[in-house]
């Protein structure tokens, strides 16, 4: 990598840092979310089966709409990845 530019190579690093912080943020959630889930799927099997059903649709629904933002953070990390690589295999197209 001793080839491209330094401006390019310190957008790298800071992008990493940023996204590391981001990734250790989210797993601590997620390790402090264990007992929630536990408690909840202790709650769920205490119901009658209507309400078990509504808790099972309600989870899917969350589910969802965190792998669509999941998605759509993979999508900017593609975005900014054409960004950052465009101007150095391209360097006379401007935005």
């Amino acid at each position: 990598m001793s080839n491209w530019p330094d401006w390019f190579l310190e957008a790298l690093r800071q992008r990493f840092y940023q996204l590391e912080l981001a990734s250790e943020q989210q797993a601590s959630f997620s390790s402090e979310d264990e007992p929630l889930f536990t408690q909840m799927d202790q709650f769920k099997m205490n119901q009658n089966e209507d309400v078990q059903c509504l808790l099972s649709e309600w989870e899917e629904a969350i589910g969802y709409q965190l792998s669509q933002d999941k998605q759509s953070i993979y999508m900017e990390g593609v975005k900014d990845g054409i960004r950052l690589i465009l101007p150095v295999i391209q360097p006379t197209v401007t935005r």
